[in-house]
């Protein structure tokens, strides 16, 4: 079976960028979002409210899922010279994330407290969708971490396994909710966490195959 050539050195850089841009992008306009919605609350309410049909200003949340798809992409980017496998289910998670943007959950009463307090989260059919394409991200990030990991292993390099089955384990866990922590935070948690296995994977060089770090120029 023919083996996929290795990722240039230019395209590493260029996905390096998209990981970085997009998570940047994303927890500013999130803090952007949660600042200019009247009582919001970053520990109690949800990232997904900032988005919401009847949020005051939805686009800062909807500019917020751009940004998340956006750097899972740039995570594709960085894996698709050796690891395809692992890169198409990071460009998976990376449409169910804006899937999930597009289908946007009903909160008539405003972002403020929605599902997490006073308002009140509607239940409609691109709800349902929204929540699926949520779990949907996590079934495709970890298993792209896990394959990862299982590349590394066939390479016999210990960082790869290291960062794919931790992370793959550590953001499942977390998004089953599994701490006494208010629920914003709970979610911002589990989002970071995966935020920051991204950066690890896009920039740390020894963390994935030898041949998805661009030594080509």
């Amino acid at each position: 079976m023919r083996r996929p050539a290795p990722s240039t050195g230019r395209t590493v850089r260029l996905g390096q960028g998209l990981v970085l841009a997009g998570v940047s992008g994303f927890w500013l306009l999130a803090s952007v979002g949660a600042a200019r919605a009247p009582s919001y609350r970053l520990g109690a309410d949800y990232l997904s409210a900032l988005a919401a049909i009847g949020a005051g200003e939805p686009g800062w949340g909807l500019a917020m899922f751009v940004c998340g798809a956006l750097a899972l992409a740039g995570g594709a980017v960085v894996l698709r010279g050796s690891v395809p496998v692992a890169a198409a289910l990071l460009a998976a998670a990376a449409g169910s994330v804006a899937l999930a943007g597009a289908v946007r959950v009903a909160c008539p009463l405003g972002a403020a407290g929605c599902n997490a307090g006073p308002s009140v989260l509607e239940p409609t059919t691109s709800g349902q969708v929204h929540a699926l394409s949520v779990v949907a991200y996590q079934v495709f990030f970890s298993a792209a971490l896990l394959t990862l990991a299982w590349a590394g292993r066939r390479e016999g390099r210990v960082l790869p396994v290291v960062v794919g089955v931790g992370g793959a384990v550590v953001t499942a866990f977390l998004a089953l909710d599994p701490l006494p922590l208010d629920p914003g935070w709970s979610q911002r948690l589990w989002v970071a966490v995966g935020h920051g296995v991204l950066v690890t994977v896009a920039l740390c060089r020894p963390c994935v195959p030898t041949s998805a770090a661009g030594e080509q120029p």
